[in-house]
């Protein structure tokens, strides 16, 4: 049949879960953007709110503004907390925020200074977001982004510390600003000594810390001009520590852009993909539809046990295997290679959805006896397609449609509702067209 379905919802189609809308929520980069955007007024404010007088009549306004803005803050602590898969990673990540929303010292103003902290979380923002354009020339950018907010951070809270406890001329905010920003960049204080102990304890902190901002400028800008250099790109570990149900995608060939952009396809928003190769990050990615908070990659050879242990394959909904073109062998290595992954992925995690690749019908014939769901021969389908489109002229441009799920009419599996146990089939096939304007192909059993 040349016909195609468009997305149908049934009433018991398996619909992403709130908690799984709520984690992709987050994960978008408007949601970055806004965050960002937040921490820079909420910042603002509390310059503002420090060096007005305690009677000025701005202040309730603008600490009433600061205080919204820490709420908004601490709802979305609270989210992030629930669709966390592991709490105690989370505290260790997002601590920092936690910190700076906390609100047991509102009364002292100095302890507000905490909410300079979130341009820590800014930078780390910038950071995650930045980093995915390393591929595009920009290596540095994303440490220079955190580097700047954390120097920022420091030089803000050594300025309100020193307003604070100088009674000379580093009283004046705008005096003790600058004398922060010398201090940072020579080490040595310009424009006015501080007199005090506190004063003296903040300088010696602005000292160190200029001094490790520059090594660690210096470091960055050796990494980025090595990085051009070599070109070498991939996640960590760490990256990877919190992906669950995700697509693990092993091997690489020219099938491979098409793959990921089905993928990623605008109608599946929330998959995420590990791709695993033996070389390094392949030049055809399709980068104008990856996401970088859904796509890893991971170099290694993806029939070890460490290797797929890495790619988090036991908390993965699917694997694919493609026939790997990225190094030189004979079909026969390839397939081998195939029916060793598949059969190691299999063993590590035994719920996994396997899709395999091979050359051979042979090879596809052993993995279906190893209870592989799905196995394709690339070439044997190649050649059913141009006979196909030689007996019946058109077909191909149906097939362009109905085999991509990112444009037009598409196939889709679904589970049938328990409700519709026992029914006619032309009773479904009715309701499916004047419910869900959606075709029924066919009927199967299994997974």
């Amino acid at each position: 049949m040349g016909a195609g379905v468009t997305t149908p919802r049934l009433p018991g189609d398996q619909a992403a879960t709130l908690r799984e809308r709520v984690r992709d929520g987050l994960a978008r980069p408007t949601t970055d953007a806004l965050v960002v955007l937040a921490v820079l007024v909420s910042v603002v404010l509390l310059a503002v709110e420090l060096t007005l007088p305690l009677d000025d009549p701005r202040l309730p306004g603008v600490a009433l503004a600061g205080e919204l803005l820490t709420g908004l803050f601490a709802v979305e602590l609270l989210l992030r907390f629930w669709v966390a898969p592991r709490k105690l990673r989370f505290f260790a990540t997002w601590w920092i925020d936690i910190l700076a929303v906390l609100p047991f010292a509102r009364p002292a103003r100095l302890f507000r200074l905490l909410r300079v902290l979130r341009l820590v979380r800014a930078g780390v923002l910038l950071d995650r977001r930045l980093r995915w354009h390393a591929v595009r020339g920009r290596d540095g950018a994303h440490q220079l982004a955190l580097i700047g907010s954390l120097a920022t951070a420091l030089v803000l809270v050594a300025t309100f510390l020193l307003s604070s406890v100088e009674p000379g001329a580093l009283h004046a905010t705008d005096r003790a600003l600058w004398f922060a920003v010398y201090m940072l960049l020579s080490g040595e204080p310009i424009g006015g000594e501080p007199t005090t102990v506190g004063g003296r304890f903040v300088t010696l902190g602005l000292m160190f810390g200029g001094l490790s901002f520059f090594g660690v400028f210096v470091g960055t800008v050796s990494a980025w001009m090595t990085a051009r250099l070599s070109t070498e790109l991939g996640m960590t570990e760490h990256d990877l520590e919190d992906v669950y149900d995700h697509v693990v995608v092993c091997g690489w060939n020219r099938s491979g852009p098409t793959l990921v952009r089905e993928l990623f396809s605008h109608r599946d928003p929330s998959s995420t993909v590990v791709l695993v190769t033996e070389g390094e990050r392949p030049s055809d990615l399709p980068v104008d539809v990856l996401d970088p908070q859904r796509f890893f990659h991971l170099q290694g050879d993806w029939t070890r046990t460490d290797v797929l242990r890495r790619a988090q394959i036991a908390a993965a909904r699917q694997a694919i295997l493609l026939t790997d073109h990225t190094i030189h062998r004979s079909d026969q290595d390839r397939d081998a290679r195939t029916v060793l992954a598949a059969l190691t992925i299999e063993k590590m995690a035994p719920r996994i959805y396997t899709i395999a690749e091979v050359t051979s019908e042979d090879t596809a014939t052993h993995l279906e006896h190893a209870h592989i769901e799905e196995v394709v021969v690339g070439d044997w389908y190649a050649g059913m397609i141009l006979g196909t489109a030689a007996r019946n002229p058109g077909i191909s441009r149906v097939l362009d449609e109905v085999l991509s799920h990112s444009h037009g009419n598409s196939f889709h599996t679904v589970r049938v509702p328990a409700s519709w146990a026992g029914r006619p089939v032309h009773a479904v096939r009715e309701e499916l067209q004047s419910a869900h304007e959606a075709t029924l192909i066919s009927l199967h059993s299994g997974t």
